[in-house]
């Protein structure tokens, strides 16, 4: 797996840069955002999301990690390719894309070209329980795959927390590289000293 390319910038096209890693020139497709920061002959690093199919091998790079996250979240909802989650990307900033699945606004997505109404409900349904509460004036949060086995675990009928209490003790323990057990096992710590 690809996790970042280092390289200068041999060209900035209208959805893609290219990059020039010490001879071989990879083509990564990427989000508006990404795109204006690339300047050519500039050094960069991009992280990258590889898509290999039969007949084609396709790098997506994005500035920052996070944002990669949010794009690998929107390819799991049906009907949402790379070429549109791109789009998505394009049209709303990370943090603007949380508050829109947060507040359930169909309207913002369905300005998007390429997105009508039911890809635009079926993005807010399915991505619904992997953003994190939308502190006042700040961003969202996507959860991890890790923290997302975390969160189903703390709510089942087992544990039985809230989504909302479990949701904000993950946060909490963000940065702390724990795996999915790892998270379990704290988050229970905290949660069980609060009650």
């Amino acid at each position: 797996m690809i996790d970042s390319i280092h390289g200068e910038v041999v060209r900035v096209g209208a959805d893609h840069v290219a990059l020039d890693t010490g001879g071989i020139a990879y083509i990564a497709y990427c989000p508006a955002g990404t795109l204006r920061e690339c300047r050519d002959g500039q050094s960069i690093l991009i992280y990258v999301h590889l898509i290999m199919r039969e007949d084609t091998i396709q790098l997506y790079g994005f500035a920052d990690p996070s944002e990669r996250e949010v794009f690998r979240h929107l390819l799991t909802v049906g009907q949402v390719g790379p070429k549109l989650a791109l789009q998505v990307l394009s049209a709303l900033p990370t943090s603007a894309l949380v508050e829109v699945i947060a507040s359930n606004d169909v309207t913002r997505l369905t300005a998007i070209k390429g997105i009508g109404r039911k890809t635009a409900e079926r993005i807010l349904v399915d991505l619904r329980d992997r953003v994190g509460d939308v502190p006042a004036g700040g961003p969202g949060i996507f959860l991890t795959p890790d923290e997302e086995t975390a969160l189903r675990a703390l709510t089942s009928k087992a544990l039985g927390f809230s989504p909302r209490e479990a949701r904000q003790t993950l946060e909490r323990l963000r940065g702390e590289g724990l795996t999915a057990e790892g998270l379990v096992r704290r988050a229970l710590e905290i949660l069980g000293s609060a009650r």
